[in-house]
């Protein structure tokens, strides 16, 4: 499928989901006090980066030749993938077991380098600063902006 054809699809979407799958099946009360906290307010905002999406896709033309897209090569290693869906899962109930502790902050953090140096197999710095960045922005989001409490634990008590 070409990236014209592509982009008409998600332009297509956007718009049927803008004008009216939002407004009749997403309900709104008309005593919300903060827009982000709208019921239709996300789903609006990813229609809309859905429509950014087309457009682009519009814009950039045709995909390009075989020639041109990568094919990726099976590992030589044939229980890899197996191995990394272990250490990953060992990985999530260490966090279920620890978060009391350390919170859910500073286990996302953990949890967010130890899932990426598994899967990618190297860690490089701007994966260590989303995962600092991103659970402090999205706690900032929950806490104060959406009155949301999230579990700290034991260990850092943000305010």
């Amino acid at each position: 499928m070409s990236n014209r054809v592509l982009g008409i699809l998600c332009c297509v979407v956007s718009i049927i989901l803008w004008f009216y799958a939002i407004p009749e099946w997403v309900s709104s009360p008309s005593n919300v006090t903060k827009v982000v906290l709208s019921p239709t307010f996300w789903p609006l905002i990813i229609t809309g980066l859905i429509a950014l999406c087309g457009a682009y896709l519009l814009v950039t033309g045709e995909v390009e030749g075989d020639e041109q897209i990568e094919v990726l090569e099976r590992p030589q290693n044939k229980g890899a993938g197996a191995t990394r869906l272990l250490l990953t899962a060992l990985a999530m109930l260490a966090f279920l077991v620890a978060v009391e502790t350390s919170g859910l902050i500073i286990g996302s953090m953990a949890l967010f380098i130890i899932v990426t140096a598994v899967i990618t197999q190297k860690i490089s710095t701007r994966m260590v600063l989303i995962a600092i960045i991103l659970p402090i922005a999205l706690y900032g989001f929950f806490a104060h902006v959406a009155s949301v409490a999230i579990p700290q634990g034991e260990w850092v008590q943000l305010p």
